[in-house]
């Protein structure tokens, strides 16, 4: 398992770091001093850095992808260790080594004859970072559940964050399931000096970036293909055995085909969830995309005992998998990914796959449906753009530009959505957080390159990966999301936004440029036909529901809807129902776990 866990004395008020728990870390890669930090590496393997001049000490979980680049600027050889790497990089840079880097990344690096503390995560958000102040105390690490076991007291839970996840929101991207425990956001660093002032800056947003001008838009998808392999190529050097999630989405698809070309097919396994005889009878419509999978192995011309089918979860009832996600994540997490463990539990024990490759998150970005390209036009007023639109689209054209006028007004692209929240609120009735609204649900954007950012930024987004990479962290396995790789964003970002228009079918940014990447029948099909990612999501649903069914709600914080009064609700869609049922337990569950004293 890698990441590290440390802590620094802000202030001396009778309470020092020797106070703290650390018991169970004194095995580890470690660097302690009795006056104001400690530090330690979880990973086995690894310890704490210190540099030549041994005043630095650092300990990160990173991986760069443009090392020849940094190592030319820093004058290093290109085999460097990454540690060192980053280390040189902050003795040249300062806090602004991070403006270098390009990859995921979350480290601490500690000046010791400064007594200064630097933090910092990466553009995305990709490896996760957490940090709260105790008595005068900054814990910070890579994991929630290490600084509960430092911590001599349980911290406290957020009822506000609950109220957010009982009311199917996603709460403040730097928020947790404890109070005081807060997330570093993406692009940000923390920056503690030694008198305890702490100094939190955010040093990257999205940006558009000059691009040629092509007559030829080929000229534009060649431009994207290049920079979608570097971004793959990148992730999968000096790895030996690579896995892909191969869902039969078009993301996924051309990521497993591109890596077929970059490695040996030995090295290359895959991974679906499918359908069984006893998964099928309950899901609603029995499909699963096998077809497509197993196509996109013999197009690829992959070897088809490497392809692995996922048709249960390994856990073996409800509360082992709660227990699971409560070691993993801490607590109740939002966009929890534990539908994942089961994949890279076997990932990891029986095909010792180093990373997994991921198509996640494509559709926020690159492969973005983007019927409303056209707003661009609208909010620029660019008359021959919005002529042009209208003479492809013609009433539906001119029924979208109404729609663009309606939602412009109200401030949002759902007006229906608060039912479907009231539908779904678990959250007990007159609750004072029941008012609390952190934004604006499908909130309209004028401009279309304003809306393509904020998906490409959505909060959801470092939520999931952050989460699928602690599960595949249990098993040694490193997670990578090659469409989030900042320099594809930033291309995708400044095309000029006719590429996006929707002909002759949506997604034809990502589907153009995978012409040659993907058989046609694949890149060419429709994307309704009613498959899910988890196939067997109904099977999981109904299941939870059994083992659940006994459990008796405590409800100690007072926040939960009853099951009776929940149970009086008419729903649209019988799954949903009981999808939020089992909710209400299984977060019942994990308050209750979190409640109880040291």
């Amino acid at each position: 398992m890698k990441g590290f866990v440390g802590a620094f004395q802000l202030n001396n008020n009778g309470f020092s770091i020797n106070n703290l728990n650390f018991s169970g870390l004194l095995n580890k890669g470690a660097f302690f001093t009795n006056d104001c930090f400690a530090l330690f590496n979880v990973d086995k393997q690894a310890s704490v850095y210190t540099s030549i001049s041994a005043t630095i000490k650092y300990a990160g979980w990173v991986r760069l992808d443009n090392i020849t680049e940094i190592t030319t600027k820093l004058a290093l050889n290109p085999e460097t260790p990454t540690d060192e790497i980053v280390i040189e990089a902050y003795l040249k840079w300062g806090k602004n080594c991070v403006t270098h880097f390009i990859g995921d990344f979350s480290f601490v690096i500690f000046d010791e004859t400064a007594k200064k503390l630097f933090l910092a995560k990466d553009q995305i958000g990709i490896r996760p970072l957490f940090y709260i102040e105790y008595k005068g105390i900054l814990i910070f690490s890579t994991h929630i559940p290490l600084i509960k076991d430092i911590l001599p007291e349980q911290p406290v839970i957020s009822e506000l964050y609950v109220s957010y996840e009982l009311r199917n929101l996603i709460p403040p991207i730097e928020s947790t399931f404890f109070s005081d425990i807060y997330r570093l956001e993406p692009a940000h660093y923390i920056i503690v000096s030694a008198d305890g002032h702490l100094e939190k800056e955010c040093y990257w947003t999205l940006a558009p970036i000059e691009l040629p001008e092509f007559t030829d838009d080929e000229d534009y998808y060649e431009l994207i293909r290049q920079t979608l392999k570097e971004a793959i190529s990148c992730r999968a050097k000096h790895k030996q055995q690579i896995g892909c999630q191969l869902s039969g989405g078009l993301d996924s698809s051309a990521i497993t085909v591109l890596l077929s070309r970059l490695l040996p097919k030995q090295q290359l396994h895959t991974y679906s969830f499918i359908l069984d005889d006893e998964t099928r009878p309950y899901s609603n419509n029995g499909l699963d995309e096998r077809r497509t999978q197993e196509e996109i192995i013999r197009y690829a011309g992959l070897i088809p005992e490497n392809h692995h089918f996922i048709t249960k979860f390994h856990y073996k009832d409800a509360f082992e998998e709660l227990d699971t996600r409560n070691a993993v994540m801490g607590g109740v997490a939002s966009n929890d990914s534990y539908w994942q463990d089961t994949l890279f539990k076997q990932a990891g024990e029986s095909e010792k796959v180093e990373v997994m490759f991921s198509g996640f998150p494509g559709d926020e970005g690159i492969s973005a449906s983007a019927y409303n390209y056209f707003h661009e036009y609208l909010y620029t007023k660019d008359w021959r753009g919005i002529f042009t639109y209208l003479s492809k689209f013609r009433i539906k054209g001119l029924y979208r530009i109404f729609n663009y006028l309606r939602y412009s007004m109200i401030g949002t692209t759902s007006p229906s959505f608060n039912a479907i929240q009231k539908e779904r609120n678990l959250l007990q009735s007159g609750s004072s957080f029941s008012k609390v609204q952190p934004y604006i649900p499908f909130e309209f954007y004028t401009s279309f390159k304003e809306w393509l950012k904020n998906r490409m930024l959505a909060t959801h987004i470092p939520l999931r990966v952050e989460s699928e990479l602690l599960y595949a962290n249990q098993y040694n396995i490193e997670m990578v999301y090659p469409l989030a790789d900042i320099r594809l964003l930033q291309l995708v970002y400044s095309l000029p936004v006719r590429l996006f228009a929707p002909i002759p079918l949506t997604r034809a940014l990502f589907r153009n440029t995978c012409r040659g990447i993907l058989p046609e029948n694949v890149r060419q099909q429709s994307k309704r036909n009613g498959a899910k990612t988890l196939a067997f999501i109904d099977y999981i649903l109904a299941i939870r529901k059994k083992e659940l069914e006994n459990y008796q709600i405590k409800n100690t914080l007072n926040l939960l809807v009853s099951e009776k009064d929940y149970l009086k609700r008419k729903f649209s869609n019988t799954m949903v129902k009981i999808k939020r049922l089992n909710m209400i337990k299984e977060i019942d569950y994990l308050i209750e776990q979190n409640l109880k004293h040291k």
